[in-house]
């Protein structure tokens, strides 16, 4: 056998092999086409922004070419062509992926069209919005409005990133130059990254401070990765509130609202001073206190002069018979005499708590030290 003869047969054998797997690819091709096509939700009144999108893709996903079936990109063939059979038997399958995903109710008036894309013309007519700039404004309103509201973060975030990709379908960046479209592009970046921490709940007020340190800015969807790492630590660490106080500042405040009145001569302190003083209706009503032990009212046995001692500025000889142990308060400064109310006189009767002496008739002022005289020959403490 020739040399000639040899190259003739391989070419052949080449052929043979080419044709065949076209022609199974062909037939893998009409296979994958005549299964019916169907998505997630069908096609009504409410849902065609949604619905169009997902059956673009699904078809796409399919064959690409098909898509043209729809936008009408290339031109069908004539109806002489060759090829017009083969365009016409990949419209029909179009055709019917679009009946399969409409609503019954809907589909039964919409069987009559001649082509895919006219079926597909007549949905965009009837149900399209087209560049309504009402919708578009209102797509901005809720963008700008939206908030997480206690909703998982994940859900959050996918209702942003819904109302943001409808914005930018209905009102797509305008310009042309390079340089614009990357300056626009960067805008509405930011824009997108305000919106979202804005709509963000209290609990991620920390991580959105540092969020808006960083230079430059992160996009909206670098801040929303660094969200969901904070709320994870979160998750594993708990969440701190930043209203209440917490470490030296938390305890002080429970050993002030927690003082037992038992304080006495410190009058809880002069760190407590200025707060006590600054109105009457802060501080405690002490006439229905009484004293077990020499059993005068306006204070208790803990408060009692007999038992704790007399303090410096006490005048009438009754601090050098405090009890053994007893301990005065050190000078806490004199208390200046009031005037005098009614007009009545210093007396003695036999009746006193505190060695027979009683004013009558005599109010003394408040001491700025804390202490009072409680109608009687002695001084109680705020």
């Amino acid at each position: 056998m020739s040399d000639d003869s040899k190259n003739d047969d391989l070419a052949l054998q080449i052929t043979n092999l080419l044709k065949n797997s076209i022609n199974n690819q062909n037939q893998t091709q009409k296979q994958s086409l005549s299964d019916s096509l169907k998505i997630s939700l069908k096609l009504n009144s409410q849902n065609y922004a949604l619905w169009s999108r997902m059956i673009r893709v699904a078809i796409g996903g399919k064959s690409k070419h098909l898509l043209g079936h729809l936008t009408g990109d290339p031109k069908p063939p004539e109806p002489t062509n060759s090829q017009y059979e083969q365009w016409e038997q990949d419209d029909l399958v179009v055709f019917s992926w679009l009946i399969q995903n409409i609503e019954p109710a809907l589909a039964s008036n919409l069987t009559e069209f001649p082509t895919a894309k006219t079926l597909w013309d007549a949905l965009v007519v009837t149900y399209s919005s087209g560049k309504d700039k009402l919708q578009t404004f209102d797509l901005h309103v809720r963008s700008n409005g939206i908030k997480q509201g206690g909703s998982p973060l994940e859900d959050f975030w996918i209702v942003m990133q819904g109302v943001w990709g409808e914005i930018e379908r209905r009102d797509p960046n305008p310009m042309t130059c390079p340089a614009d479209i990357a300056t626009y592009n960067k805008l509405r970046s930011e824009q997108k990254l305000f919106q979202f921490l804005n709509a963000l709940d209290r609990q991620f007020d920390p991580i959105k401070r540092e969020i808006l340190r960083w230079d430059p800015l992160p996009s909206a969807e670098g801040a929303y990765a660094a969200v969901r790492k904070e709320m994870a630590h979160q998750g594993i660490l708990g969440t701190t509130d930043n209203t209440s106080p917490n470490g030296v500042a938390a305890g002080l405040n429970t050993s002030r609202s927690h003082e037992p009145e038992s304080q006495g001569f410190l009058s809880k302190g002069r760190f407590n001073q200025k707060n006590t003083n600054l109105g009457s209706s802060s501080r405690v009503d002490k006439t229905k206190l009484k004293c077990e032990h020499c059993g005068m009212s306006r204070h208790t046995k803990n408060q009692c002069f007999q038992l704790v001692g007399y303090p410096e500025w006490w005048n009438d000889g009754h601090k050098k018979g405090k009890p053994d142990g007893g301990k005065s308060v050190a000078n806490i400064g004199k208390i200046e005499e009031g005037n005098r109310v009614g007009g009545g006189d210093q007396k003695n009767t036999g009746d006193s708590g505190f060695g027979g002496f009683t004013s009558t008739g005599f109010e003394a002022p408040e001491s700025d030290e804390g202490g009072y005289q409680d109608g009687s020959d002695h001084w109680a403490w705020h």
